[in-house]
């Protein structure tokens, strides 16, 4: 069993009775070293946690294989940017118990004198800068750290054309306490360093110009920064869309995502949900980066690597849309963590690919099997006269994980 603990802001004072009566029920208890700190009656079965989340998980593990009651302590709230996605993905057949703390959320708006039950939260904290809201519609608490510091927030707000009031809490309820309220111009010079700091923006109206072009499926091609990776074009990139029938609030995965183009477009449609775009190749990868900044998307989440290895950094989606499979594709349609009754959009170019793929879902109890090709025709005008200009025949394969729909 793992009880996972949260220890609010990291002060003794914070800390209640029943935190203290839950660590000492536990046989052993990991944690940093400054958690460990808080818990002074505790002399034995403690362990060290390092940086490393694949490290820690394995001391975690090797303590569970053992029997053990395992307390985890978190800073903050366990259910807010912490180890605990983590460990229901690594021990999802664990019990798992979770015991609340005060998260930093929690403690900047009471400085602000706000309420927090319609705000918006987004980390920054080892996650692209992209990640921010493009649109500022309430007030939006932001977690940063590593080399995202407020004051690059801040830039980051400036190049968007929007120059919002923020506040600003460093170190909270301790000695070194910052708190102060101030335009993105004025953080973006701040001379001081923040390395403990959480930001909540307050809404403005964006000036951005990409922004309304974000919000809308069958973008132009030229509005997207290619380079030589092949794009899934307009015409093919609506269809797609039409097939996964994305919601506001799913949760989509896009298998070989290229230029992030169909990436970019469904995380209009799920504006309350989220995308998680595999890609292997480099330069794709720097131009999904690049069209994620470009169009200001902020539920749009990189995975660097290939599929179906980097499965296991995605959580449960709604909808899986697959462009490259780089031959595994019966592979990847098996381990895909869609959810039963989720749906599956695959693109193929060749006979050989269409076959492979509908021999593969219809073993695997998929339903609702479609298929349809389409060979768009655009007619440029060349001087004086519109001429066709082909463009390559596509295959979409569409269909619905078996089981009761979610």
């Amino acid at each position: 069993m793992i009880h996972v603990i949260g220890i609010g802001p990291g002060r003794s004072e914070w800390i209640p009775q029943a935190t203290h009566e839950i660590v000492a029920q536990c046989d052993a208890v990991v944690g940093s070293s400054r958690a460990m700190q808080l818990f002074p009656e505790r002399k034995q079965g403690i362990f060290y946690l390092s940086g490393d989340i694949v490290q820690s998980l394995q001391r975690i593990g090797s303590l569970l294989e053992e029997n053990l009651v395992v307390g985890v302590l978190v800073s903050g709230d366990p259910g807010f940017f912490s180890l605990l996605s983590a460990l229901r993905r690594e021990f999802s057949e664990e019990k798992i118990s979770v015991h609340p703390g005060l998260s930093s959320v929690q403690f900047v708006f009471a400085r602000a004198g706000i309420p927090w039950q319609d705000a918006a939260f987004v980390s920054v904290h080892g996650r692209d800068l992209a990640s921010l809201p493009r649109t500022l519609l309430k007030p939006t608490a932001v977690l940063t750290g590593g080399v995202n510091t407020p004051q690059k927030v801040a830039q980051l707000l400036l190049e968007r054309g929007i120059n919002p009031r923020i506040s600003l809490g460093n170190s909270l309820c301790y000695p070194d306490e910052v708190w102060e309220t101030l335009d993105a111009e004025q953080l973006a010079r701040y001379p001081q360093k923040l390395e403990q700091a959480i930001l909540i923006i307050y809404p403005t109206y964006p000036h951005n110009p990409w922004q309304n072009n974000a919000m809308r499926i069958g973008i132009p091609d030229r509005e997207f920064i290619r380079g030589e990776v092949p794009m899934t074009k307009a015409e093919i990139r609506v269809q797609v869309l039409a097939k996964a029938q994305i919601t506001l609030t799913d949760h989509v995965l896009d298998v070989g995502a290229g230029t992030g183009s169909i990436s970019i477009e469904a995380a209009a449609l799920a504006g309350e949900g989220m995308v998680y775009a595999i890609e292997s190749d480099g330069d794709a990868q720097e131009l999904i980066r690049a069209n994620q900044r470009k169009f200001a998307v902020s539920n749009l989440q990189l995975i660097t690597g290939t599929a179906p290895e980097e499965f296991a950094k995605v959580p449960p989606v709604d909808v899986c849309i697959i462009g490259g499979s780089r031959g595994r594709l019966r592979e990847i349609i098996e381990k895909v963590p869609l959810v039963s009754g989720g749906r599956l959009v695959m693109t193929a170019v060749t006979l050989e690919s269409v076959v492979k793929g509908l021999e593969a879902l219809s073993q695997m109890s998929y339903q609702d099997i479609d298929t349809v090709s389409i060979q768009a025709i655009r007619w440029p005008k060349i001087q004086d006269f519109h001429m066709a200009q082909s463009l390559n025949q596509v295959f979409i394969i569409s269909a619905r994980k078996g089981g009761e729909v979610g």
